[in-house]
């Protein structure tokens, strides 16, 4: 039911900004799991999906980030969405903690002023992660939407 509202936050976000002409694409679909590594090995197995990147990897949270392909190589060229595989507690939220949808947008600050005009809130402000700029929004019924520009 949250992933189905979240598609439709999406639907939402994209409608609001189209038309600023503004090139909208799902870079990734976060999954949270207590184990991350079993998360990300279950998915390998699974689905046939490689590693492709540890952009993350402290203590006490971890990122792996999947996609299609029979080897790291293969998953780093491919063209579908990857997944991102993190840390969830054990005793935390099931799910909702974290954006479970990443929207790559062309500028964060004006994908913001789409998603407060569509009804929805501005929950974490702008800030630098490296060479990204990396924002977190909530659609009108609460779910999480993460807004990445940059590369």
């Amino acid at each position: 039911m949250r992933f189905a509202k979240a598609a439709v936050a999406v639907l939402v976000l994209a409608a609001a900004t189209a038309a600023s002409a503004q090139e909208i694409r799902v870079r990734s679909i976060r999954v949270l799991a207590a184990d991350v590594e079993a998360a990300a090995t279950f998915y390998k197995k699974a689905f046939g999906m490689s590693e492709t990147s540890r952009p993350v990897n402290s203590p006490t949270f971890k990122e792996i980030i999947l996609n299609s392909g029979a080897t790291p190589e293969a998953a780093k060229k491919a063209t579908s969405t990857p997944i991102v595989i993190a840390t969830r507690a054990k005793d935390g939220p099931p799910a909702g903690g974290l954006a479970a949808v990443i929207l790559q947008v062309p500028d964060v600050n004006k994908a913001i002023e789409a998603v407060k005009a569509a009804g929805g809130s501005l929950m974490r402000p702008p800030s630098k992660f490296g060479n990204l700029d990396v924002a977190f929004v909530k659609d009108p019924d609460g779910n999480q939407v993460e807004l990445i520009a940059g590369n």
